[in-house]
């Protein structure tokens, strides 16, 4: 039974109370101080769309120099500071983003129960969509939950020509949706093959792959990075080569992963590997969870905040998976995963506390905070599978 309506509107309200809220408390970052921050590239294309700037000096470097979206947006606002001007579009797109994922999971048939875990793990997580772009305003990343929900969405109702306009409007917020989408028309091609049902429509798919490559091509055209073209596959195969030769890297990925979605993830993995069967919307979202987790290990070096970015599809992935577990197992699985959400605390200015700011992050702490991550979420996963829990017929699989 799908759960009512106006329940869109109380997790609105609560987005909005969250959102207002951690701008009261959390300090944004100093980015004069912190020059290593992408909010200090995203301000140069800022600057480029404000007519009231001298450009001859700005350049953008890459990849951000593809990301157009959230700064002319921002820049449409004027309304006299950038922190401002980028945290209206934050808003605009945490409420939209919101609405996206209820439509999708009222689509899946979840219960309440896993709207609210759901919807509380995102707005009060320390990466999630609210506090992380409070403490770090000037992003592109928020549009990303809603493109996502919404690709999801027109995949399961079947409204492929909709992909015409989102996948080359997501690709100016953020090039990865590219990938999402190869590895989505990929997925038609052998899901039709295999079932012939013609679940998917082909040509639509790779219109919006093709749509999504042309006018990437045509902001790098226009944006030109200051040190000049760079291939994204180059960038790849360079953290592809850190990892092998730093074995610990995948140790951090893992503690990376456990700090995004806690113990919950290696539950629904456990669950996965016993209980597999060909089923089209559980193979879509593994499919796009893997890419992201994929994305954490080669994409960057902010491991943490790129896994969690794939929210739409992982914590999906994770109710989907789980949804059959009792409001008192969801509930035992929240308070044991409340540790790393980090409720208590401000996020650090890496401005004035670099170290503190990097203890936070499994890809940037020292080896002991990652073990001490990995080991605790692993630790709960155990114990929730233990005989201790099956005597008390809260069996977690």
């Amino acid at each position: 039974m799908r759960i009512k309506r106006y329940w869109l509107f109380i997790f609105l309200t609560f987005t909005l109370i969250s959102f207002y809220g951690y701008q009261a408390i959390q300090k944004p970052i100093s980015y004069d101080f912190a020059p290593q921050f992408d909010g200090n590239d995203y301000e140069q294309f800022y600057l480029l769309f404000d007519s009231s700037t001298n450009t001859e000096n700005v350049f953008v470097s890459h990849p951000f120099s593809q990301r157009v979206l959230v700064p002319f947006l921002a820049s449409l606002i004027n309304s006299g500071g950038i922190l401002k001007d980028f945290q209206y579009i934050n808003l605009v797109f945490t409420l939209l983003s919101v609405w996206a994922i209820f439509l999708l999971w009222r689509k899946l048939g979840f219960e309440l129960k896993w709207f609210i875990a759901g919807f509380t793990w995102l707005l009060l997580h320390w990466t999630g969509i609210i506090r992380l772009n409070a403490f770090d305003p000037i992003t592109v990343d928020v549009p990303i939950y809603f493109f996502q929900a919404l690709l999801l969405l027109i995949v399961l109702k079947r409204k492929f020509v909709h992909l015409t306009w989102l996948a080359p409007l997501a690709t100016i917020q953020k090039e990865s949706f590219i990938p999402l989408m190869i590895v989505l028309l990929l997925y038609a091609i052998w899901h039709n093959r295999k079932t012939e049902e013609g679940f998917y429509d082909i040509s639509f798919i790779a219109a919006g792959l093709t749509l999504s490559i042309m006018v990437n091509s045509l902001v790098n055209a226009q944006f030109t990075p200051s040190e000049g073209t760079r291939n994204s596959l180059l960038m790849l195969a360079y953290h592809a080569k850190e990892a092998l030769l730093n074995p610990f890297e995948i140790i951090r990925w893992l503690g990376a992963i456990s700090m995004a979605f806690g113990p919950a993830i290696f539950l629904s993995i456990k669950r996965f590997g016993i209980s597999y069967r060909y089923d089209n919307t559980r193979n879509l979202l593994i499919l796009f969870t893997l890419t992201y987790l994929g994305f954490g290990l080669l994409a960057g070096g902010d491991m943490t905040r790129i896994i969690y970015l794939g929210f739409p599809f992982i914590f999906t992935w994770i109710a989907f998976e789980l949804r059959d577990l009792k409001s008192k197992q969801i509930l035992i699985l929240g308070l044991l995963s409340a540790p790393l959400m980090m409720l208590y605390r401000n996020i650090p200015d890496p401005g004035f506390f670099w170290d503190l700011w990097q203890s936070w992050y499994p890809e940037f702490a020292s080896p002991t905070i990652v073990l001490a991550v990995l080991s605790y979420t692993l630790m709960v996963f155990l114990a929730l599978n233990s005989s201790f829990w099956r005597k008390k017929n809260i069996k977690f699989q």
